[in-house]
C-alpha cells in the first residue's frame, strides 16, 4: 500500500517534473543543459520558500505591530517623553555653564592673588640679597636673640633664629602637581625663609659693627637715610595682600628688610680693610707712647705700619677723597669720608694718587708709603675717625678679619 502511494507521488512528480534539456547554439557551435527532477524541486522548494517568507513579512508589516501606524496617542507620549529628557539635559548644561563660569571666576581671582603674591614674593626676594655679599663675616654670637622689633604689627613673636624655621630652604621647592593650598602654604614658607635670611644679615652685620667696639644705634642715626617702603598702620588696616597671614608676614619682613638695607651701608662705610698692600709690621699702636723725637709720654692717635718707600698704600672701604695735599707734621696726606662718620687718614705719604672730590673703592690704591712730615722713616700714619673723634684702628683691622 505505502509502496503503491510513493510509486504514484513518484509518477505525478516526474510527470509535472520530466527531466528538461535547453539547448543554447553560439557562434556554430551548439551547447545544452539539462535540469533534472531533483534540480526542479529544489529550486522550486526555494522559491516557494522565499515567497512565503515575502508574503509573511507584508502580512505582519500591514497588520502585525508597526510603530509607523501607532496611534497617534502613542505618538505624542513618545515626543513628551523626550521633550522632558531634552528639557533635563538643557538644564544641566545650564548648571554645568553656571558652576563653570563661577568657578572661573575663582580661579582667576586666587590665580590674580596668587600673582601679586608672588610679585611680592619676588621683590621681597631680590631685596633680601644684601649690597655687598663680601662684608658679610662669619662670626659667632653670644646670643641669638633679635636686639629689635622693627614694627608693631609683627607676625610671630621675636624668637632665636635657629628656632623660626630649621628646614624652610628644603622645604620650599614648588610642584606642579600640587593644589592651591598646597601652593599657597609653599608661599609662606618662602616668606618665612625670606624672614630667616634677613635676620640673620641683621645679626651678622651688628655683630660685625659690635666687633669694632662701636654702637650700633650710633651708627646707624649717622646713615644718610631716604623716606619712604611699605605703609603699616598700627590699626591694622589697609595691608596690601592683607589675606590671612600673608600680608602681617609682608609687613614684617618690609620692616627687617629696611633694618637689614640699613645696616649693610653702615657695615659698607666701616673702614675694615688693611691700609697697606705689601708687606709691613705694625711700630707704633693706637694710645699712649713715647714719642721717637721727645721720647715723653705722649697719645698716638693712629697705627704705624712700616715698610719699603712707596709700598702701595689702598683705602680701607668705599668713600670719598675729602682732603688730599700737606697738612703741617703728618706730611703728605689722604683723607676719604666712607659715610656713616666715618672718615680715614693716611699720612707721612711718598705720594698721592688721588684727588679731592675722587670717589674710591675698597682695596684701591691712593698712595705710596713715605717719610714725608715729622717722621723718623719710611712707615704710614693711619687713623679711624667717626663723628670727630679718634678710634683704635686695631679694632677696625680685627673685625676685618672676619671679611677677609
Amino acid at each position: 500500500m505505502i509502496n503503491d502511494v510513493v510509486a504514484d507521488a513518484r509518477q505525478r512528480i516526474l510527470q509535472q517534473f520530466p527531466e528538461r534539456q535547453i539547448y543554447l547554439r553560439s557562434g556554430g557551435e551548439v551547447k545544452y543543459y539539462v535540469f533534472t527532477t531533483r534540480f526542479q524541486l529544489i529550486a522550486v522548494t526555494v522559491l516557494s520558500v522565499m515567497m512565503l517568507w515575502c508574503l509573511a513579512t507584508m502580512v505582519n508589516l500591514f497588520w502585525g505591530h508597526n510603530p509607523l501606524r501607532a496611534p497617534a496617542k502613542e505618538v505624542k507620549r513618545v515626543e513628551a517623553k523626550y521633550e522632558r529628557m531634552l528639557a533635563d539635559q538643557r538644564a544641566k548644561q545650564l548648571n554645568a555653564e553656571l558652576l563653570l563660569a563661577e568657578q572661573k571666576q575663582s580661579f582667576e581671582t586666587m590665580a590674580k592673588s596668587f600673582e601679586e603674591k608672588h610679585m611680592a614674593i619676588s621683590q621681597l626676594v631680590q631685596a633680601s640679597a644684601p649690597v655687598n655679599q663680601t662684608v658679610l663675616p662669619t662670626v659667632k654670637y653670644a646670643s641669638n636673640r633679635v636686639l629689635m622689633s622693627p614694627t608693631l604689627r609683627d607676625a610671630s613673636p621675636r624668637v632665636p633664629r635657629k628656632a623660626i624655621v630649621p628646614n624652610a630652604m628644603a622645604e620650599t621647592g614648588l610642584n606642579i602637581d600640587k593644589s592651591l593650598n598646597t601652593i599657597d602654604q609653599t608661599q609662606n614658607k618662602i616668606l618665612i625663609s625670606a624672614e630667616a635670611e634677613t635676620l640673620d644679615r641683621i645679626e651678622r652685620n651688628r655683630a660685625l659693627i659690635r666687633a669694632t667696639n662701636m654702637q650700633v644705634d650710633t651708627v646707624l642715626k649717622e646713615g644718610p637715610f631716604g623716606k619712604g617702603g611699605l605703609y603699616v598702620p598700627l590699626n591694622g588696616e589697609d595691608v596690601p595682600l592683607a589675606d590671612g597671614k600673608f600680608g602681617s608676614r609682608m609687613a614684617s619682613i618690609q620692616a627687617r628688610l629696611s633694618e637689614a638695607e640699613a645696616l649693610d651701608k653702615a657695615v659698607l662705610s666701616l673702614p675694615l680693610g688693611y691700609p697697606v698692600g705689601d708687606n709691613t709690621y705694625q711700630t707704633s699702636k693706637y694710645g699712649v707712647r713715647h714719642d721717637p723725637f721727645t721720647r715723653r709720654p705722649t697719645f698716638h692717635e693712629g697705627t704705624d705700619f712700616s715698610g719699603r718707600t712707596n709700598s702701595p698704600i689702598v683705602a680701607t672701604a668705599d668713600g670719598v677723597v675729602s682732603f688730599a695735599g700737606r697738612n703741617g707734621g703728618y706730611g703728605r696726606v689722604v683723607e676719604i669720608d666712607h659715610g656713616h662718620g666715618f672718615i680715614t687718614r693716611y699720612a707721612h705719604l711718598q705720594k698721592s694718587f688721588v684727588k679731592k672730590g675722587q670717589k674710591v673703592s675698597r682695596g684701591e690704591k691712593i698712595a705710596g708709603m713715605g717719610s714725608t712730615g715729622r717722621s723718623t722713616g719710611s712707615h704710614l700714619h693711619y687713623e679711624v675717625h667717626f663723628q670727630g673723634r679718634v678710634y683704635d684702628p686695631e679694632n677696625f683691622l680685627r673685625a676685618g678679619l672676619y671679611v677677609q
